[in-house]
């Protein structure tokens, strides 16, 4: 997530999408996209798919005028960095899921990966969180405008706090994505707290993770209960820097005198 500062006071009626003009993208940039998800293997691009995007995108770089989402406005540039790095885990999940999987992305922000994820996965429970309320606000806003059949919302909350606030989401996901949101490391007590036993933990770094993050964060997973299980490693388009997506299967409820020694 990154470091906000919202406004104290919005009209609610600043973060419906029919306040914002609709906004399309150049059919130059939708063929690269769509040239792009066929060399990740990414199904199904279709008219529907772009429709969709377009009301995403024009949402956010309305609301983004005020509140602080992203720094990638371009419709080239939201295409690759926004949704097509959001579609890159697409496979792997839904090859871990099925109707009606209860998928949470945790730190959600703008809504990514979990707005593209639900646009192309519509039959899975989504639900998006963030700390921030105004964030949260958005992304109710959003969701409406994606066409599925799953459940879909966003709520306010610290993932270790679930607990205490939504005990119906408490061990209760058999996915929990995380992207840009902080180190892989200081998110296992979050997600641990939101995972069945069983489910995955879906992380997504970018290239320093090797060196920086993941020997830590391997170490770490036993304590909090995870084994790391895979460490994909991948690039959006050809000569790009390396992406990875990591994979922690939750085995148990870990051991709390070791997960202190990883507690801030």
């Amino acid at each position: 997530m990154q470091n906000t500062i919202d406004h104290p006071e919005r009209d609610p009626r600043d973060f419906l999408p029919e306040k914002y003009p609709r906004m399309h993208f150049d059919d130059a940039d939708w063929r690269r996209f769509g040239e792009q998800c066929a060399a990740l293997n990414i199904p199904g691009v279709t008219d529907a798919h772009r429709d969709t995007l377009e009301k995403l995108y024009s949402h956010l770089v309305g609301v983004n005028e005020w509140l602080n989402l992203t720094r990638i406005t371009s419709p080239a540039d939201y295409l690759k960095f926004q949704v097509l790095d959001s579609l890159s885990v697409l496979n792997t999940i839904v090859g871990m899921t099925e109707e009606r999987s209860a998928i949470v992305d945790l730190g959600s922000g703008g809504g990514y990966p979990g707005l593209p994820l639900m646009t192309w996965m519509t039959t899975q429970d989504f639900t998006l969180v963030d700390a921030r309320q105004k964030k949260v606000d958005f992304l109710n806003a959003t969701i409406p405008l994606i066409p599925r059949d799953g459940r879909g919302g966003a709520a306010a909350f610290r993932g270790r706090d679930v607990g205490r606030t939504r005990t119906d989401l408490w061990h209760h996901a058999e996915i929990v994505t995380a992207r840009a949101v902080g180190k892989g490391v200081e998110l296992l007590p979050d997600v641990s707290e939101l995972l069945s036993v069983g489910g995955v933990f879906v992380l997504m770094k970018g290239q320093s993770w090797p060196l920086e993050e993941g020997p830590l964060f391997a170490e770490a997973c036993p304590a909090f209960g995870f084994e790391q299980v895979d460490d994909i490693a991948f690039s959006l388009v050809p000569d790009d820097p390396t992406r990875h997506i990591i994979l922690a299967v939750k085995k148990g409820n870990g051991i709390p005198r070791k997960m202190r020694k990883y507690l801030k």
